[in-house]
This record gives C-alpha cells, sequence and structure tokens, in this order.
C-alpha cells in the first residue's frame, strides 16, 4: 500500500507542469498556432518562478513572474510568426533555443548560489477532509499544492470556453478556416495572437510547477523535453480538454513508475529511463488514425488587404469567368 500511495503521489505531482503546459498547447494549437517553442515558456518560467520566490521569499511572487516570463517569451512568436507570417515551425524553434540559451546562461551566473526550494514559503498543501485518506489515492487526488488545483480549475475553465462560448468557437474557427472568420467580420490574427500568449502564460506556469512545486529546485536541462511532450499530449487527447488531462496523467504515472522502479529493482537505470518515452510512442502510433487535427493548424494566415476581393471578383469578370466561379469567389 506504501509503494502505490508514493506512486500515485508521484505521478500527479509529475503530471501537474506538463498538464498546465499541454493546456496552453491545446489553446494554441485550435487556434492553429503550432508552438514548438513552448519548453522554451518552460524553462523560462522554470527559472524566473524559483529564482524571484527565494529572493523575494514569496511563492506568489514567483509564480506571478513565472507568468508573465511565459507571456513576455510567447509575445516573440506571436508578432513574429502570428503578426508578421513568418513559418511558424521556424520560428518556434527559433524562440526555443532564444529561450534555453538566455536561461542556461543567468543559470551560469548563479552557479555558486544554488536556489532550493528551502528558503521559498510556499503554501501550504490544500486538502479535501474525508477524502484524503481514502487509501492508495486520496493523498495523490486530494491532498495537493497550489499548482493542482490551478491545474484542475483551468483544465475546467478552458473545457467550458472552448465547450460553450462564443470565444471558444471562435478560436476553434480560427484553427480551422481562418478566411472564413475573417469574411464573417472576425479577427483571426488577434484571435490567434491572444491564443499565443496563453500558451505562453501557461508554459510558464508549468515551469514553475515543476521547479517549485515537483523538483524544489533548478538546474540547466531540467524541462527535459517536457515541453515536446506537451506537444504530443494534446495530440493524444485530441485536441480535447479531457483527453489532453488523460494523456499527461498517463505519461506522470509511466515516469514516477519508472522513478519507483529503479529504487526498487536492478534494472538498469538507462533502460527505465526509457519506458515514459516508449509510452509516449505507443500512444502516439495508438492514437495516430484516431486523431483529427485543426485544418489550419501551422498555416500561416495573411488578411485580405482592403479591396482585395473586389478586385478578384473585376479580375474574373474582366477575363470572362462564368458566372459560378464568380459566385464561389463572392
Amino acid at each position: 500500500m506504501e509503494f502505490w500511495e508514493s506512486l500515485a503521489s508521484s505521478a500527479v505531482r509529475l503530471t501537474v507542469p506538463i498538464g498546465l503546459a499541454a493546456l496552453g498547447e491545446l489553446i494554441s494549437e485550435r487556434a492553429g498556432v503550432l508552438n514548438l517553442g513552448l519548453e522554451g515558456y518552460m524553462a523560462a518560467g522554470a527559472f524566473a518562478g524559483l529564482t524571484t520566490a527565494a529572493v523575494t521569499g514569496s511563492a506568489t511572487a514567483g509564480i506571478a513572474v513565472a507568468i508573465a516570463t511565459g507571456l513576455a517569451a510567447a509575445s516573440i512568436m506571436a508578432i513574429v510568426s502570428v503578426r508578421f507570417g513568418a513559418g511558424q515551425i521556424i520560428c518556434g524553434f527559433a524562440v526555443l533555443f532564444l529561450c534555453l540559451g538566455v536561461v542556461d546562461f543567468l543559470a551560469a551566473q548563479r552557479a555558486n548560489q544554488r536556489v532550493t526550494i528551502e528558503s521559498i514559503a510556499l503554501p501550504p498543501r490544500q486538502s479535501i477532509a474525508g477524502l484524503a485518506d481514502v487509501p492508495a489515492v486520496g493523498a495523490a487526488l486530494f491532498s495537493q499544492n497550489v499548482f493542482y488545483w490551478m491545474l484542475l480549475a483551468l483544465a475546467a475553465v478552458t473545457g467550458w470556453i472552448f465547450a460553450r462560448t462564443s470565444a471558444g468557437l471562435s478560436l476553434t474557427a480560427a484553427g480551422h478556416d481562418p478566411a472564413v472568420v475573417e469574411a464573417k467580420g472576425g479577427r483571426p490574427i488577434r484571435l490567434r495572437a491572444a491564443a499565443v500568449l496563453l500558451c505562453g502564460a501557461l508554459g510558464g506556469l508549468g515551469g514553475a510547477a515543476l521547479s517549485m512545486g515537483a523538483i524544489g529546485s533548478f538546474a540547466p536541462g531540467q524541462i527535459n523535453g517536457r515541453g515536446f511532450v506537451a506537444i504530443a499530449v494534446v495530440i493524444l487527447g485530441r485536441w480535447r480538454t479531457g483527453g489532453v488531462v488523460a494523456a499527461a496523467l498517463l505519461f506522470g504515472f509511466s515516469e514516477a513508475l519508472q522513478l519507483r522502479l529503479s529504487d526498487a529493482t536492478e534494472v538498469p537505470v538507462q533502460l527505465l529511463g526509457m519506458l515514459p518515452w516508449v509510452v509516449l510512442i505507443l500512444m502516439l502510433v495508438a492514437g495516430a488514425r484516431r486523431a483529427t487535427e485543426p485544418g489550419a493548424l501551422g498555416d500561416t494566415f495573411a488578411p485580405l488587404e482592403p479591396g482585395a476581393l473586389e478586385r478578384r471578383l473585376r479580375a474574373l469578370v474582366r477575363r470572362g469567368a462564368p458566372p459560378a466561379a464568380a459566385d464561389e469567389t463572392r
């Protein structure tokens, strides 16, 4: 029983950073932007959040700075790729390497001042009376730090927005066919930019959840591919909020299982380290055929200039195009 309680607690703790980052990527991809800079947002948020909390002694300040840092990093993607139409993949990798380089440089300046969670007054665990005492899973599900409860709240809000509000419908439309959104008077560029900024904010929060909530320290390379895992989690979750959270939990469980087995067995740690990634690959293969991505995911969008549609119609008429072609253009 002790083994399973420890495994469940570790699984939930390791799920939270990936889940928060994956929610941000979900919002971005539903709007049509493939945000490959997510790992950089997480690294920036992890370093900035923990350092700020250690300097100020306030976990709240650390969380706020982590969110702001991720937001600032994502603004580069929003300006360069969404506003000016640069390729999403190239821009995403550029932001990723920029963030990782800056974080590694700043972390090296503090190499002799290792920051740990011991100097930070983190909010105590919030427990639900009665449920926290349930064997095996009570402590894991009903007695966690603030990042866990933030994940649950943000997942509920995100799911509600996409299912019940016009804002969620507009974001989804911008991800499937931004030209239609513009034709109906919407502004897909602004919708996509807002989605990218939200992705940055949640990515920074996910990084802080890792450094402040799960590990308690920061070191270069700490994110260790979790940003790309979050992107894969969105695919596994089939671009749905519930599916994304479930896929993040499955990866967190496999990662926690790998850690526990390395302590309890004599299997080489290198082989056990492959376990989460093998599980991820198998999940991607199993869900690939059922995945239905947003129609305009990864495509840049250039809004029509004023009068462009009218000019196109006149050109068709001058060339003697049949009425059906003009009607289709209209």
